[in-house]
């Protein structure tokens, strides 16, 4: 396994640049989430990285491979709209990509894996759309890659299918040492599985860092809810701070100040605080706001 670089990469169709040079790094081992809006470049990005589309500038590498082809062979990608041969069965299928790649797996193996053994004889043409998910995944194993790409991978998927398909994903990520890059719209896809993020939006990488970062990235976006026994004390405390009073209590907002300020402001003052609420951390909060 090796970290998986990204450096300066920028793709235009025709006078649409797509991609404006985007740096990423994603560590050995880790399973990291790319999210971003539909139309955000997710796509093109993995397509380029696995070689499919060729960048306009920009290098994608993974450390220790120099060989463009060599860094093919270690990467595995499914994209989000999966197509098989619906005439075959799972095994025929994965026989027939695996020599496509010239890599000769156990298929058994794989499909054992993706827990598709009792379904292994069945033409994929009566596959639900979670178990060609399944079967997908299976395929993106084929290479043996030190890196795998899943495209929007939960598309489809109703609620248990997404459950199955994130205990499958930590399953390959832990127990095969496969480094995941999943991709989404939606936060809570995927949120629960990644190490970190990276959120790209109009071709650029806005943040990138661990959900904690990605918060601290968008810290102008905060709101502090300040709740004391003296509320004309903090209204001193708080003059040049855009704040508004409701109920008993001052809600601030942070804009580009870091939250330390706030609450270094508010000791030395010496009051009594009954309540000091962060709002606005989660991962769909810093999403929202580094997409808007």
């Amino acid at each position: 396994m090796a970290s998986l670089k990204i450096e300066g990469l920028e793709k235009s169709y025709g006078s649409f640049k797509v991609l404006k040079g985007i740096n990423l790094e994603v560590k050995e081992g880790e399973v990291y989430g790319l999210l971003g809006p539909n139309g955000a470049g997710k796509t093109t990005l993995f397509r380029t990285i696995i070689g499919l589309l060729n960048q306009d500038s920009g290098e994608v590498t993974l450390e220790g491979i120099e060989d463009s082809k060599d860094l093919r062979q270690e990467l595995g990608y499914l994209p989000s709209d999966i197509n098989f041969y619906e005439s075959m069965d799972a095994r025929e299928n994965l026989r027939f990509f695996s020599t496509l790649v010239k890599q000769d797996p156990d298929i058994e193996e794989l499909i054992e894996l993706v827990g598709l053994k009792d379904a292994a004889d069945k033409k994929v043409g009566g596959y639900s759309t979670g178990m060609k998910k399944r079967l997908g995944i299976a395929q993106s194993l084929i290479k043996d890659p030190s890196v795998i790409i899943y495209d929007e991978p939960t598309t489809g998927l109703d609620p248990e299918g997404k459950k199955s398909f994130r205990e499958l994903i930590q399953r390959i990520n832990q127990q095969k040492n496969k480094t995941i890059i999943l991709s989404s719209h939606v936060t809570k896809e995927i949120g629960p599985l990644c190490d970190r993020f990276g959120v790209l939006n109009d071709g650029v990488i806005k943040a990138a860092g661990t959900r904690k970062e990605l918060g601290e990235h968008a810290e102008d976006g905060l709101v502090v809810e300040v709740k004391t026994t003296d509320i004309e004390a903090l209204e001193n405390v708080l003059q040049d701070f855009d704040y508004e009073i409701e109920k008993g209590y001052a809600k601030v907002s942070l804009k580009d100040r870091p939250r330390r300020q706030l609450l270094e402001r508010i000791l030395d003052e010496d009051l009594e605080i009954e309540r000091f609420e962060i709002s606005g951390q989660t991962l769909e909060d810093a999403y929202m706001r580094l997409t808007s």
